[in-house]
């Protein structure tokens, strides 16, 4: 008989550098994560809102034409607190609070809408709750974004994400 999972320890991947090529290493990481740890009914939400994250660190936590890299260290974290998933997103480039993110247009007929602009929404209907915070360090800069789906271990992976 196999040992149970445990639930209540992080799993981490790190990149340095994150780069739009590296966004698949992260959803193979969440989706391999999450089933190991019973939350695979969520995955789908999961991995659409950190790829999003994720992909806007990449175009925008750095300026690429003066500093010329891409962001990073990056870190992911996963785990789960009872029926909870956290995930946690660390980055080291320009802060950005997405509570400042701007509303999205979702009146306007699509052909009249500017390009862009729907992915904080849509991060924040596939998780249940995002906390954003920053802090200096003797490294520089520390963001961390922590999205939490509840109920994650319940999830049914046919139901809405």
């Amino acid at each position: 008989m196999a040992e149970p999972a445990d639930h209540d320890a992080e799993r981490i991947l790190a990149l340095s550098p994150l780069t739009l090529d590296r966004l698949g290493d992260i959803r193979q990481f969440l989706r391999a994560t999450l089933e190991e740890l019973g939350c695979a009914g969520a995955t789908d939400a999961i991995v659409l809102a950190v790829d999003e994250v994720c992909a806007n660190l990449v175009e925008h936590a750095v300026d690429h034409e003066t500093i010329g890299m891409a962001p990073g260290p990056t870190r992911v974290s996963v785990r789960r607190s009872q029926d909870d998933a956290i995930i946690v997103v660390e980055d080291r480039g320009h802060p950005f609070d997405p509570a400042d993110a701007p509303a999205p247009d979702l009146t306007s007929d699509w052909i009249d809408r500017p390009i862009g602009g729907l992915g904080w929404f849509l991060v924040k209907q596939m998780v249940d709750e995002v906390h954003y915070d920053s802090a200096s360090t003797e490294q520089g800069m520390l963001n961390r974004l922590t999205l939490i789906k509840r109920g994650a271990a319940g999830a049914s992976s046919s139901g809405p994400v």
